[in-house]
């Protein structure tokens, strides 16, 4: 099972939803699925997503036995 940290994360980052939403030309609707996994950010936009929150990829969505 995924965990998914991405909403976690962007809540104790400098950042907000509509900050990701601008950046990456989405619609909340799209950021909001990619925090609960309904979908998921293209490669170069998790590697993004990283650096911006200054974690690996890893942390972004984690497998949970």
């Amino acid at each position: 099972m995924y965990v998914y940290n991405l909403s976690w994360l962007i809540e104790k980052s400098d950042y907000n939803r509509e900050f990701l939403r601008k950046r990456y030309e989405k619609s909340a609707n799209t950021i909001s699925n990619w925090c609960t996994g309904k979908s998921h950010p293209t490669t170069k936009e998790l590697w993004d997503l990283a650096e911006l929150l200054k974690v690996k990829v890893d942390d972004l969505y984690e497998w949970e036995d």
